[in-house]
């Protein structure tokens, strides 16, 4: 989950958590807690409390039905056993007294595996991580696309995503109108770089689909930093999509790390994959300044222009 903790959600424009309802539930469970015992934070569509270290309550930041295709998706890959770590498991349960819809789970062991935390593995260690994740990735997109079709799957159409991206206002027209007037010309032609060749070469050759994690961020990679060791990964947001989007992560770990990822992965890859990540990438810096700014964070948006002008400094476009 993104690092918003409660106290920077309760001023941001994201959506309000209802505290007296969560904190009420929670209770339930866990009597006499308090939200100072509780570990908060959100991402983009729940609001989180950890319990403990131990127990995660997930709670829609639009209260809404679940839908159960998450959890018999994740239930499905974790009976095949071939997944290098331990799978999050979580129930799906709707409370009467405040007619919420709530993800009581258990909470992995460990740290999000930012970069900072990444500096602290050894080389052997960072390679260790590497082949499980491709190994994990290799496990995740042969999950049968005709039977995530049939839970109803959210699914990309291969064919005019390259169109959603060229001319849907909350897409690239939305990157130009917010950030070309306020980024450096060097910056603004990279960015124009990353967009349209993206765009061309989806519009040439339609994207592949696998059955995708999907929201493939480090803060979505779980290590224990004292044993060094790849705990799991969270957040799956299971869609159908172009396999190259769940390499993201990667590139914050080095080349080598990207590398070794590859060479333990065991479906297909095209001539242009390694482009796309490198896409997706960038893409999700680009958007962490744009959403700043719909924001309104002054410290979030200075924040984050320099966090992109770093990333694009390290990742020339070839």
């Amino acid at each position: 989950m993104p690092g918003f903790p409660l106290d920077a959600l309760l001023h941001s424009g994201m959506p309000q958590p209802d505290l007296p309802a969560h904190l009420a539930i929670i209770r339930k469970a866990f009597p006499g807690i308090t939200l100072d015992d509780l570990r908060t934070a959100a991402g983009w569509d729940h609001h989180v409390y950890i319990v403990n270290e131990a127990t995660v309550f997930r709670f829609p930041q639009t209260p809404q039905r679940i839908d159960p295709v998450r959890k018999v998706a994740m239930d499905e890959l974790a009976a095949l056993g071939t997944v290098p770590f331990t799978l999050p498991t979580f129930e799906i349960h709707f409370d009467d007294e405040f007619r919420i819809w709530y993800e009581e789970g258990v909470c992995l062991p460990g740290v999000a595996f930012q970069p900072d935390v990444a500096a602290t593995f050894s080389h052997d260690e960072m390679m260790t991580i590497a082949r499980q994740m491709g190994q994990f990735l290799t496990v995740l997109h042969a999950f049968p696309l005709e039977r995530a079709r049939e839970l109803g799957m959210d699914e990309m159409d291969p064919t005019d995503f390259w169109e959603y991206m060229k001319f849907n206002p909350n897409a690239y027209p939305l990157v130009r109108r917010t950030l070309f007037p306020v980024v450096p010309d060097a910056e603004r032609r990279w960015i124009e770089e990353l967009f349209e060749s993206f765009i061309e070469r989806a519009r040439r050759t339609p994207l592949p689909l696998v059955v995708r994690h999907s929201d493939m961020f480090p803060y979505h990679i779980i290590v224990t930093p004292d044993r060094h060791e790849l705990s799991g990964v969270i957040d799956f947001s299971w869609r159908i999509a172009d396999p190259a989007g769940d390499f993201k992560a990667f590139a914050y770990y080095g080349r080598d790390f990207i590398d070794e990822v590859y060479a333990h992965y065991g479906l297909p890859m095209d001539a242009e994959f390694d482009d796309r990540r490198r896409f997706y990438t960038g893409h999700d810096e680009v958007f962490e300044l744009v959403r700043s700014y719909q924001l309104g964070d002054a410290v979030r948006i200075a924040k984050h222009h320099a966090l992109l002008s770093d990333y694009i400094r390290a990742h020339p476009i070839r």
